[in-house]
């Protein structure tokens, strides 16, 4: 098994800023300024998804039952704070970039169409293929969902299509809007949340695991739905819920089963 990050939760969140949310926004304040602007949030611009908004009331099956207690991301950064403002200024600048994304953020609005490396999810989760990876791989998946609504929930970030509306600089979305919450990104955590789980079952390819959940993350910025800030909490509750797994004697036993099959 491959070591795993200790590092406290502030340093987690500057390591695995991406590059250009590091260079622009990562020093500004997340402060607010604006109590009315602030009090935007996700359930008062838009309505929840029913059958997502269930998620919230599980109980996760590889996780602890006190995995709340275990597993923290940062307050996202106020509406009205400069490094929001920053944020959507990077929004519409990736937004320049669409064409080239397009097609795979058409494809990526489901989950059997993410790619990690030269797999799909679909194929990895083939009963016929790899049986017992398909089955860790779901158990894993729905786990992530779980704690991923549950902090939807809990911070209601406000989409920044939305937000940007009552800021007069509007940026288009590629696709429609999520039924749910900003922050965490759903497509960031589980992206990382499976690389992280394909590097201990393939180690070798763990750099090829990896940059495909950050592209896939970064797809959904380029798309407009999401924060870069919403990404990183992603990949940094990802990481959190994967030691956690891996610490559970009963993840570990389906987990060497997976690594006869790779």
């Amino acid at each position: 098994m491959m070591s795993r990050l200790t590092l406290p939760l502030t340093h987690l969140f500057l390591l695995f800023s991406c590059p250009l949310t590091a260079q622009k926004s990562e020093h500004l304040s997340g402060v607010g300024t604006n109590p009315t602007l602030d009090r935007l949030s996700f359930s008062n611009t838009q309505k929840w998804d029913r059958e997502l908004q269930k998620y919230t009331q599980q109980s996760p099956v590889l996780l602890p039952k006190n995995w709340k207690q275990s597993v923290a991301i940062p307050q996202p950064p106020a509406n009205s704070s400069t490094r929001t403002a920053e944020e959507l200024r990077l929004l519409k600048t990736l937004a320049t970039k669409r064409s080239a994304s397009q097609t795979q953020i058409e494809a990526e609005v489901i989950l059997p169409n993410f790619t990690f490396g030269k797999h799909t999810y679909a194929s990895l989760t083939n009963a016929q293929q790899r049986p017992a990876t398909a089955k860790l791989i779901s158990a894993t998946f729905s786990d992530s969902a779980i704690v991923i609504f549950t902090f939807k929930k809990q911070f209601n970030r406000v989409r920044p299509s939305l937000l940007a509306e009552k800021l007069s600089k509007p940026i288009g979305t590629a696709i429609a809007i999520p039924a749910h919450p900003a922050y965490p990104s759903g497509h960031a955590t589980s992206s990382w949340t499976i690389a992280y789980l394909l590097q201990e079952l393939d180690p070798n390819h763990a750099a090829d695991y990896h940059k495909s959940a950050a592209a896939i993350a970064h797809h959904r910025e380029i798309a407009g739905l999401h924060y870069p800030s919403d990404s990183q909490a992603g990949r940094v509750l990802a990481r959190q819920l994967m030691d956690l797994m891996l610490a559970n004697p009963h993840f570990q036993r389906q987990l060497n089963e997976a690594k006869k099959e790779w």
